[in-house]
């Protein structure tokens, strides 16, 4: 049966096909985006309550009110300098569509939020901390240790890390989840330190029934990996790191460095979580010094959405407590370390520190400056050829 289909202003939306148009010409709309609009569209006129669009949109899943913020930001800029149609803000209480909506068909039932039909849910760590994990694409595991400051809803929208979930998810069904502190877990967990870092993963591994499977960790999540590996190799196949370390700043010990970092945490909670995108811009350019402006742009945003100014300066003084060189020799699993020949935010005499100390592993150089290669650099053609070709000899072994 054919879906719903609302016409207002200029605009056209078909519901059922997921489909935006402007005097007909298609507008992107991404993800949740599109389903907020539809909600908005189906009840023009009338408030929308923050907590009931909330509630509506994840279900099952317990979310900060700025997700549904970042959708709506998106919808406003598609609906700006539009005769006849206008989207309200009340202040506390939720939004309202202005405009003049006709309808044609029936209601359709929702359709999954992407393409790639990713599947969220939440477990519970020891402590009883929610962390919000999920599944993307078909095939056997693979299981990817969480970085600071990701986010399962939002992720897959920016291209940033678009372009590596299809990667991970092309032949596997990738299993990643946001770390304690950010994302779609617990904003307030009892505790965020590097141990329960590493007991969190465990507990994913479990919670999404995965009894053994290729890792992989980018950047901490390098360090969070190959602990776990060290510990449960019973659990772990291979092990792809990338970007990774085996001390952070704080166990260096390094006086210099340490300052820094202190000072950088003082301004963390200052200005993190403000709208002026100057601060965050700071640590966008240092981890893609050779970014577009559009995605410079992207990573400000998803910084300022993925968890709080305090958060954010105590996740990163946990990740200083870094040091697992005695766990490296521990490590008996295939290994891949990749690191980018300029990285500016965790330098690659650090990644050469950590393949150096397992046995058998494959360090390969990239010629990048960015912490997280791009597939608009040369980088990354080998980058995804590596670890291709890795895992498909790890499925043969």
């Amino acid at each position: 049966m054919a879906g719903p289909v609302y016409s207002f202003g200029p605009f056209r939306l078909e519901a059922h096909e997921r489909r935006l148009l402007r005097d007909g010409s298609v507008v992107p709309l991404p993800g949740k985006a599109f389903d907020t609009l539809v909600l908005l569209v189906e009840g023009a006129g009338s408030l929308q309550r923050q907590q009931d669009l909330i509630d509506r949109l994840w279900p099952d899943t317990f979310v900060e009110p700025n997700n549904l913020q970042y959708n709506v930001s998106l919808i406003r800029r598609v609906l700006e300098r539009t005769d006849g149609v206008e989207l309200q803000t009340v202040r506390g209480q939720g939004y309202r569509l202005v405009a003049e909506v006709a309808r044609e068909g029936a209601l359709a039932p929702a359709r999954p939020v992407d393409g790639a039909a990713q599947r969220n849910y939440v477990c519970k760590a020891q402590d009883g901390t929610r962390l919000a994990y999920a599944r993307l694409g078909d095939g056997p595991p693979m299981v990817k240790a969480a970085n600071w400051l990701s986010h399962l809803e939002l992720d897959w929208r920016f291209e940033v890390w678009r372009h590596w979930l299809d990667l991970f998810s092309r032949r596997h069904t990738l299993v990643r989840y946001d770390a304690r502190g950010n994302g779609l877990s617990d904003w307030a967990p009892p505790e965020l330190s590097f141990e329960r870092f590493v007991s969190d993963l465990g507990t994913v591994f479990d919670a999404a029934g995965v009894q053994r499977a290729p890792l992989v960790g980018l950047s901490q999540g390098a360090s969070v990996a190959v602990a776990y590996a060290a510990r449960h190799p019973e659990r772990v196949s291979a092990l792809v790191l990338i970007g990774g370390c085996a001390r952070g700043w704080r166990a260096k010990n390094k006086p210099k460095l340490t300052r820094a970092f202190e000072a950088m945490m003082v301004l963390m909670r200052q200005g993190w979580g403000g709208r002026n995108a100057a601060f965050r811009q700071i640590f966008t350019t240092t981890f893609f010094p050779e970014a577009s402006q559009e995605l410079a742009e992207e990573f400000n945003e998803l910084q300022r959405l993925t968890t709080t100014p305090d958060n954010a300066a105590d996740l990163l003084s946990a990740l200083g407590d870094i040091d697992i060189r005695e766990e490296l020799g521990r490590v008996s699993v295939p290994t891949l370390v990749l690191h980018s020949r300029d990285d500016a935010v965790v330098p690659m005499k650090d990644g050469l520190e950590l393949a150096s100390g397992i046995a058998g592993a494959r360090f390969v150089p990239l010629e990048s400056r960015n912490h997280v290669v791009l597939p608009t650099e040369p980088a990354w053609a080998r980058f995804s050829q590596e670890i291709e070709t890795f895992l498909a000899q790890e499925a043969l072994s």
